[in-house]
């Protein structure tokens, strides 16, 4: 007798995607591919503050306006980190109660995965400032706050960046300059959390709006615009107003030197605020000089009576080290000679990067807002031609690694280099390297590697999740 079912299929092969597709895919919705552009900016921002060799910034220079990727890549980097966290748990969508203890695993999960990958840079003596560590600890950070509605984000958000430096600073002062290692993490570090944690609330809050409306971007592409415009025109009045506290442009570079500048001692044995110039316009009478070398460029000079000097003025019979020694009877002149006033004007008014300064936040915070409302409005109609920058930014936990270590072959351990030429080839080589890889294998490896970390963790029971399970094995009839 003839069955009259029809025979079993025999199960379907994966449908395999070629390179084409995978790239139609990275560029279209549902993925935010603005934000890809923008992640894809923060790092070649990156990339040209390690290596980059700009002279310092001139209105009459065009070629020093890129001093603008100094502090301003980590500040973006810092908000889309917010705006992550946000997709991670919901989108738009504020998470439930119920779903807290998984999605909090979750980002511990991720955290440690990326903290993980900065240690192991730190450890490999990578000579630049490793952002990894303290981003992933962000990710930690954050869990209070994920049910948190978009406005409630902002107003924890404003108070903080106005209030945070301040107090960060008249702790330092007050502790006479105190540091450890928690304290370095935090506050007082490269990336303190004063200026990070509003940053990152703020980026929170954008994740949580519909970004993919044109509306939407439009208006925080003008909200962004308005305060980086507002935050540059407050920095150059104060600059005229108050010159002492203004030793650097908005856009001028701090954390590292170039080939470009010169830098001289004083007498007194503390670097004095010269300006960095070209070392060939410098008379050299008198002066001692080291000269470059290939993991730092900066010329550095010194009178010749440098050290005789320095040991007479603080090895007098009334001992420089007796006087500030740690006695009560001292602090008052131990905290004087720290200048508490004008350390306080500098964590308001300061535009360097990495001050940490209010300024900084709203102006940084701001330019960060203006580029990720930017590259959200041309995502669509430019996607293909900002394809390069969606490939690099799809992947940036692997891109930042891939360029820490470039520059660790290029300059040993701890080195540090400066060189446009690297510089060029090391963002064409990032732009190459992640558009083949995203079209022939998708997701990056470290990419990979975060979220593998963040479900393992988050597919744990929790303690309630496992005396529940032990009081139902002890009760099977319940």
């Amino acid at each position: 007798m003839t069955s009259l079912l029809p025979p079993a299929s025999a199960p379907a092969a994966p449908l395999k995607i070629g390179p084409c597709e995978r790239l139609t895919r990275m560029v279209n919705p549902p993925r935010l591919n603005g934000l890809d552009i923008a992640r894809g900016l923060a790092i070649l921002g990156m990339v040209a503050a390690h290596l980059g060799d700009f002279p310092p910034f001139a209105w009459s220079d065009p070629f020093s306006y890129l001093n603008i990727v100094h502090g301003n890549s980590s500040i973006l980097f810092a908000v889309l980190a917010g705006i992550s966290i946000a997709l991670l748990t919901g989108r738009e969508r504020i998470p439930e109660p119920e779903d807290l203890p998984r999605l909090r695993l979750a980002l511990v999960g991720r955290g440690a995965a990326i903290f993980a990958i900065g240690l192991a840079l730190e450890l490999l003596g990578v000579g630049i400032a490793v952002i990894l560590t303290f981003y992933g600890l962000l990710y930690v950070a954050a869990i209070p706050a994920l049910r948190l509605r978009p406005s409630h984000l902002i107003l924890c958000a404003i108070p903080l960046a106005l209030v945070g430096p301040v107090l960060v600073t008249l702790l330092e002062a007050f502790s006479l300059g105190a540091y450890g290692a928690g304290s370095n993490l935090l506050m007082v570090g490269v990336y303190p959390l004063t200026t990070w944690a509003p940053l990152m609330l703020v980026g929170m809050a954008l994740g949580r709006l519909p970004l993919t409306r044109p509306r939407i971007a439009g208006l925080i592409t003008a909200i962004g615009a308005a305060l980086a415009l507002l935050g540059l025109a407050l920095s150059t009045a104060l600059g005229i107003l108050l010159p002492e506290y203004q030793e650097y442009s908005s856009w001028s570079s701090t954390e590292y030197s170039s080939s470009w500048e010169y830098s001289s001692k004083g007498s007194t044995g503390y670097e004095e605020d010269v300006p960095m110039v070209p070392f060939e316009e410098i008379d050299g009478t008198g002066l001692l000089c080291y000269p470059a070398t290939p993991y730092d460029p900066t010329v550095y000079c010194e009178t010749e009576d440098y050290n005789e000097t320095w040991i007479d003025e603080n090895s007098s019979s009334s001992s420089y080290w007796d006087d500030y020694g740690g006695d009560w009877s001292t602090y008052p002149e131990r905290l004087s000679d720290m200048e508490p006033l004008p350390m306080l004007i500098d964590s308001v008014v300061s535009p360097a990067p990495h001050s940490g300064s209010v300024l900084e936040i709203f102006t940084s915070g701001g330019l960060a807002l203006f580029v990720i409302g930017a590259t959200t409005l041309l995502s669509r109609p430019l996607r293909w031609v900002l394809l390069p920058l969606s490939a690099i930014g799809a992947m940036p936990l692997t891109a930042y690694t891939l360029h820490a270590l470039v520059i660790l072959a290029l300059t040993g351990p701890s080195g540090y280099l400066t060189s446009n030429p690297a510089c060029l080839l090391l963002i064409l080589g990032l732009t190459v390297a992640c558009t083949i890889w995203t079209a022939f294998l998708g997701r990056g490896p470290l990419e990979r590697f975060t979220a593998r970390s963040a479900r393992w963790l988050s597919s744990q029971p929790t303690p309630l999740q496992r005396a529940r399970t032990s009081t139902a094995d002890a009760n099977p009839h319940q």
